[in-house]
C-alpha cells in the first residue's frame, strides 16, 4: 500500500473532494492530483502568454520572426 498521510482541510473542502471524485469515479487523491495538475497547466499557459506579449512588443524579436516566416515562405516556393 502506498504511503499516506493526514492534511487538515475543511469539511467543505473534504466534501468537495469526495463529490468531485465520485462524479468522476476517481479516489479523492487523484481528485487534488489532477487539480494540482492544471494548476501548473494554467501558470504554464500564463507565464507563455506574458513571454508571447514581451516578444510581440521587441522589435527585435519581431525582425527574427518575420526572417523566420521569409526563410520558411522561401523553402516552400523552392
Amino acid at each position: 500500500m502506498a504511503d499516506t498521510t493526514t492534511v487538515k482541510v475543511q469539511t467543505s473542502t473534504r466534501d468537495l473532494i469526495l463529490q468531485v471524485g465520485a462524479a468522476r469515479h476517481q479516489s479523492a487523491d487523484q481528485v487534488i492530483l489532477a487539480a494540482l495538475e492544471a494548476m501548473q497547466r494554467d501558470e504554464r499557459r500564463q507565464v507563455a502568454a506574458a513571454e508571447a506579449r514581451a516578444i510581440k512588443d521587441d522589435p527585435d524579436d519581431l525582425a527574427e520572426i518575420r526572417a523566420i516566416q521569409q526563410d520558411a515562405a522561401a523553402l516552400h516556393e523552392g
